[in-house]
């Protein structure tokens, strides 16, 4: 099944994108190409293959949790755009009531 030229423009009008005639033309070739891509992807023979949580054998990659010294009161809210009583301040954005 090929992909239909009219839904191609459906999206390009729903997105706000113009597309020449040549632009919806070469997006057809590519879905079909990426459709005939999934077919092969889904014909693999998987059924005799384990689970995989990662394609690598990877462990012990991250870094070990350390606790070190934060930033005190004043370095933290050296450069805010607005501190007031030793807090951050910010505008507004929850209505009360």
């Amino acid at each position: 099944m090929e992909a239909p030229e009219e839904l191609v423009r459906y999206l390009s009008r729903l997105s706000r994108v113009e597309l020449r005639a040549d632009e919806v033309g070469e997006l057809l070739r590519g879905l079909e190409a990426l459709r005939r891509l999934i077919e092969r992807v889904l014909e693999a023979p998987v059924d005799d293959l384990p689970p995989m949580h990662h394609p690598l054998d990877l462990e012990g990659v991250l870094d070990e949790d350390e606790p070190r010294p934060g930033l005190s009161q004043e370095e933290a809210l050296a450069n805010a755009a607005g501190a007031e009583r030793g807090f951050f301040r910010a505008p507004r954005t929850v209505e009360e009531g």
